[in-house]
């Protein structure tokens, strides 16, 4: 189970998030979005994200080569794409550093990516929707599950979708800031079920 905590905004968000088992840690790069970050913020949440979670940005269209230079001054071990990424510019990309992209299930998966997050439209709404829609659905990356996911939905959305991983942002906060005990408990959920899952399968 691959559990991304995003949208990350304080060092102490990516140690609550790596204390409660999480896999990954994003933060936000996107101009004009709540939980955008400055570079010298950035850099302090990355420094406080541990190497053994995958440190990610969620970055704008812009040239290839100033994402590879970004990854690389963050020391990330991936970009999530968001907005409208052509698949020339996200494989060049890729060729760089991992890449996540948010899937619109309204169209054809993007091809190049390391992963595939399942969301509403471009993703970040934090709105859940009918999570059946991607259960089963043939890919050949993991699929990662966004949208409206709480500590106290998440079972039932592995439960609906059965992806390889979720992502989750607002579900984990209280009065907009990151939650430690909400992180805690939404990493316990995930978790659980995985191992429920991997026992009965025995």
């Amino acid at each position: 189970m691959w559990i991304k905590i995003c949208g990350c905004m304080r060092p102490e968000d990516a140690a609550a998030a790596a204390a409660a088992g999480a896999s990954a840690v994003s933060f936000i790069l996107v101009p004009g979005r709540r939980r955008t970050l400055t570079l010298d913020e950035a850099l302090r949440v990355r420094q406080a994200i541990p190497s053994s979670l995958v440190a990610v940005a969620v970055v704008a269209p812009q040239p290839p080569t100033a994402a590879a230079r970004l990854a690389a001054a963050l020391e990330l071990d991936a970009l999530q794409l968001h907005g409208s990424w052509t698949e020339e510019a996200a494989g060049l990309v890729r060729r760089r550093v991992r890449v996540l992209r948010t899937w619109d299930l309204e169209a054809p998966p993007p091809t190049e990516a390391d992963w595939l997050l399942a969301d509403l439209g471009a993703g970040g709404t934090g709105q859940s929707w009918d999570w059946r829609r991607v259960r089963g659905v043939g890919r050949d990356v993991p699929l990662i599950l966004a949208g409206g996911l709480t500590p106290d939905n998440v079972a039932l959305a592995l439960d609906q979708a059965e992806p390889d991983g979720v992502d989750v942002s607002s579900g984990v906060e209280s009065e907009g800031v990151k939650d430690p005990l909400k992180i805690r408990r939404f990493c316990e959920a995930a978790w659980g079920w995985a191992h429920e899952r991997s026992a009965g399968g025995s």
